[in-house]
């Protein structure tokens, strides 16, 4: 019952956004006494979580898909179209998951920690970029956070509606581009903070 709750729930906010998030309209898309709401989530924000925690696991298992990519600069590549194709596909999701689209919710610190494992599969990329040589050495950690940030503002924006360049995705690839070529080894480079 829980999974056709957090699926109504999942059509609620992509059909008719973050306000459709009630315990009575979830538990009426779904067919059940909003009591049965209550006891599998305990309450909205329960469900918002779990909506939250499936949308980190949904990029999770995308970015662990990267390790099926042979060519290291191509995977981190793919990286950020999959984040940018996962956000254009759940806009509402992605809302929730990163830009408090649900006031008054604030995901726990088990949340908290599936969102950060889901960019596991990025840092690994990461590191195998930097084994081959394609990404010049530095903390993956850090080098992870600043490809996903910035594909992030890219993505947030293409969201919003604000920008100055007609073709997104061009747009969109010619960051991911830009952000390996700022990354790869150069020189007489000092990596950041060393």
């Amino acid at each position: 019952m829980s999974e056709a709750i957090l699926a109504a729930a999942l059509d609620l906010l992509e059909t008719h956004g973050p306000d459709a998030l009630s315990v009575r309209q979830i538990a009426a898309a779904a067919g059940v006494a909003p009591m049965g709401v209550y006891n599998h989530f305990s309450s909205k924000s329960g469900v918002v979580e779990a909506l939250f925690v499936q949308g980190f696991e949904r990029l999770g298992e995308a970015m662990r898909t990267l390790v099926t990519i042979d060519d290291p600069e191509e995977a981190l590549l793919e990286a950020g179209r999959v984040y940018r194709q996962l956000a254009l596909r759940h806009p509402l999701v992605y809302r929730v998951m990163f830009l408090q689209a649900v006031p008054g919710f604030e995901p726990s610190d088990a949340a908290k920690e599936v969102a950060c494992g889901a960019f596991e599969g990025l840092v690994a990329a990461v590191q195998r970029a930097m084994k081959a040589g394609v990404v010049a050495k530095d903390d993956p950690e850090l080098v992870a956070q600043v490809l996903w940030s910035a594909i992030h503002g890219w993505v947030s924006l293409e969201l919003f509606g604000i920008g100055i360049v007609e073709d997104t995705d061009g747009g969109a690839e010619h960051l991911l581009h830009a952000l390996l070529d700022g990354i790869r080894p150069r020189h007489g480079r000092v990596a950041a903070g060393r």
